[in-house]
């Protein structure tokens, strides 16, 4: 049977230190820290002025989109709209890679909250010329959201080429999503597309839009 050490003896004994292992700070814990300098993070407001100050590389920031995505993403979480907004326009500088479904979400929220610049992306009512990347832009968002006539002039715009050379698959996609959201007349467009061989629809689009009959 083992014996109690004395007092004597375990403080003699070797008595093996743990270290915990270091834990990495972020690269941006240190910029964030100075900038911040006691402002709480509570507030909206400074994750969205630390975040734009990632996207713009400006002052003791470095350029980084991955940081300005991060801390836009916070504020957004937060219900600020100005970050909304500001997140909205980086994805649509690239809707290769972001599409278009986020930012009218990001922009509609915004819009909602009294935002007259996301009011200004989604606006329809002020566009005088459809052919333009601005209109474009506006339906594209609109239709992502929703928007029949959104939809139809998008589907009108590809349609006439407005939009790109030979786009009467993205004119008849455009069409057949306005008559899922119940325009009747949409289909007959979609359909007038195919039967004069401007572009193929699919057995799938062929029975949504006439059912019973084929191509």
């Amino acid at each position: 049977m083992s014996r109690a050490f004395t007092s004597e003896e375990y403080e003699q004994k070797e008595v093996p230190i743990v270290i915990p292992p270091k834990i990495e700070e972020a690269p941006d814990h240190d910029i964030v820290m100075k900038y911040s300098n006691g402002r709480s993070l509570e507030d909206p407001k400074l994750p969205y002025e630390i975040g734009m100050g990632f996207l713009k590389g400006e002052g003791e920031f470095f350029q980084s989109d991955e940081f300005a995505v991060k801390w836009l993403e916070r504020a957004v979480k937060m219900g600020y709209a100005p970050a909304m907004v500001a997140l909205a326009e980086f994805c649509l500088k690239d809707t290769k890679t972001y599409g278009f479904r986020r930012p009218a979400r990001l922009l509609k929220q915004a819009a909602d909250l009294g935002s007259d610049e996301a009011k200004a992306y989604i606006d329809m009512f002020s566009i005088d010329d459809p052919s333009t990347k601005k209109a474009y832009t506006a339906y594209r968002l609109n239709g992502e959201l929703g928007d029949v006539s959104a939809c139809l002039a998008l589907a009108e715009g590809f349609e006439k080429g407005y939009y790109g050379k030979d786009k009467s698959r993205a004119a008849a996609t455009w069409y057949i999503r306005a008559f899922k959201l119940g325009d009747e007349g949409a289909a007959k467009k979609a359909l007038a597309l195919h039967y004069k061989k401007k572009t193929e629809l699919t057995e799938e689009e062929l029975s949504l839009l006439k059912p019973g009959k084929s191509s």
